[in-house]
């Protein structure tokens, strides 16, 4: 016989969750938050010209947005990913050039189909570096993006020291299925 828990416990538990994921997620936004390298008025910049610029990549009916991402630093954006044809990459770029704020754009989309299990192995090996990143304590992992294709991965973003940078790149080649590493980390001192 199967014993079934009191409606009322089952609620409890469900707004005890909820409550203590609003109290953490304040915490984990001012911790992510101290430990980059831009000035918050910076971070949010960038995040608004992101969110700006996925939006109009989402819209615009011949492009995948899921295919492709967008990455911005100090008002530059770099597109990555794959997309079919050499006009989708052109029109990811134009849509990413016409939004306020932009200073620049890094297109470094591909043109070529992705297998299903390509897409799969690539976001494992992305998911892969990113937790190595997170965990070591020389890399802050808030400031370091991680895109890969086809097994390539391309970390960007900003860290403190060389070191840093170094340890970051070293981390991603040590991870399975990597074929290689583009190392686009820019090193930025407080």
């Amino acid at each position: 016989m199967i014993k079934e828990e009191p409606v009322y416990k089952t609620k409890r538990n469900h707004w005890s969750k909820l409550l203590l994921a609003l109290l953490i997620a304040p915490a984990l936004v001012l911790a992510v938050g101290c430990a980059s390298t831009q000035s918050a008025e910076t971070q949010i910049d960038d995040a608004t010209i992101g969110t700006a610029v996925k939006a109009k990549i989402t819209a615009d009916p011949e492009l995948n947005p899921f295919e492709i991402d967008v990455d911005v630093d100090e008002g530059m954006v770099r597109l990555s990913g794959v997309v079919e044809s050499a006009s989708d990459r052109t029109e990811a770029e134009r849509l990413a050039r016409n939004t306020d704020g932009v200073r620049g754009v890094r297109n470094d989309l591909t043109v070529g189909d992705k297998t299903a299990g390509e897409t799969v192995t690539d976001a494992v090996i992305t998911t892969k570096v990113e937790a190595k990143l997170a965990a070591d304590t020389e890399v802050s992992a808030a400031n370091v993006d991680v895109d890969t294709s086809q097994g390539v991965v391309t970390l960007s973003g900003t860290v403190k020291t060389d070191t840093a940078r170094a340890e970051a790149e070293k981390l991603a080649r040590g991870t399975d299925g990597v074929k290689r590493v583009r190392n686009l980390l820019k090193v930025r001192s407080e």
